[in-house]
């Protein structure tokens, strides 16, 4: 079992879409406001990597702004490749945006704060220092004065709590929800023929007050996912501990990572893994984050410590996102990064044991 070199579908969606997916008007127009209000300069500039269409995306980006003084102007022939020449540059585009800028900037004549977002094709490769700089004479409220100004890049630092959209939290719900049905398909199976292959991992998940029946479990498990109506809502309990994935998810949980080693020779055998198939998995960043210090000595185990780790960080990634208020916020492109990653191995670990049926059976 060979982990593909990459994933290109996850649940039938095309990972490049989600691979070049920019950060929403909306959640970037969030993020300014936020900056804007803790912020005790005069005026501030905000740059901003937009990979398609920069007119649309900054019409959209200035309507999410209303009521702001806060301008978004699209970088064209200003270089700001000189850390000694960006404030110059930076003139260079207001003068070339007069209209604009007056349009927007003149603002409540309570607010001393106002914003410049400049949105490129690329990001900014420049130290961010606060430097003064003089603005024109025209400039609204502060023309020609000398404020100081820094131009902060948000391509990788506008944040966001957990539960953002871009976590995609339904889809994860969804994958572990499937992710487990067919785990309890093919755990049931092997243990139904050769049940001696999943004492071992029936002995790991396993807790004080469970039956001494393996398949017992499993069909309780079963039945209790029946109850399931809404499986984009599905977020297991390790404290109840009534689903096999919160079991993973407690067992990995109070493992430490050279530890998983074991767990995931007993959960190879109990899927009754064979030595090699035709088959595709998606190694998450997780699993490689956390891998034991040895590497696992085959490639069914690498494929279960794989499943096991990011069951876990999935469980712990929606149950997070279900209590954001209690975290930090992260920067979005972060969140969404880990999410689809997330997904990746969920849906290839899936495809995976399904087509196992074709090579045993």
């Amino acid at each position: 079992m060979n982990p593909a070199g990459h994933e290109t579908v996850v649940d039938g969606t095309d990972s490049g879409v989600f691979a070049d997916e920019q950060i929403a008007p909306a959640r970037l127009a969030a993020a300014i406001k936020d900056r804007l209000a803790a912020s005790a300069s005069e005026l501030s500039g905000f740059w901003f990597q937009v990979r398609g269409h920069r007119a649309e995306y900054a019409r959209e980006l200035q309507q999410h702004l209303a009521g702001h003084a806060v301008v978004v102007l699209i970088v064209r022939r200003a270089p700001f490749d000189n850390v000694n020449a960006v404030l110059d540059d930076f003139v260079v585009l207001l003068e070339e945006n007069q209209e604009a800028c007056e349009k927007y900037l003149t603002g409540d004549a309570a607010t001393d704060r106002r914003a410049v977002v400049l949105l490129a094709r690329n990001t900014l490769q420049l130290p961010q220092v606060s430097s003064p700089v003089r603005l024109p004479a025209w400039f609204p409220r502060i023309g020609g004065r000398t404020p100081s100004v820094i131009i902060e890049d948000l391509t990788w630092r506008a944040e966001s709590p957990l539960n953002t959209a871009e976590a995609a939290i339904g889809e994860l719900c969804q994958l572990l929800f499937e992710l487990e049905g067919v785990l309890l398909d093919r755990l049931y199976a092997v243990c139904m023929q050769k049940k001696a292959e999943t004492a071992s991992f029936w002995d790991q998940v396993r807790r004080e007050g469970d039956g001494p029946s393996f398949n017992e479990f499993l069909d309780g498990v079963r039945r209790a996912r029946y109850e399931v109506r809404n499986p984009s809502s599905y977020r297991p309990s390790v404290r109840e501990g009534s689903s096999l994935v919160a079991r993973i998810w407690g067992k990995t949980q109070g493992t430490a990572p050279d530890g998983l080693s074991r767990i995931g020779k007993s959960l190879a055998r109990a899927l009754a893994l064979p030595e090699s198939a035709d088959t595709s998995w998606h190694r998450s960043i997780v699993a490689v984050l956390f891998r034991p210090s040895s590497l696992p000595p085959s490639d069914q185990q690498a494929f279960a410590i794989n499943i096991l780790v990011t069951i876990g960080a999935t469980c712990q990634m929606i149950t997070a996102a279900a209590h954001a208020d209690a975290y930090p916020s992260y920067p979005v492109p972060l969140i969404r990064s880990i999410s689809f990653d997330l997904r990746q191995g969920l849906a290839g670990a899936r495809r995976s044991l399904i087509a196992l049926d074709r090579y045993t059976g």
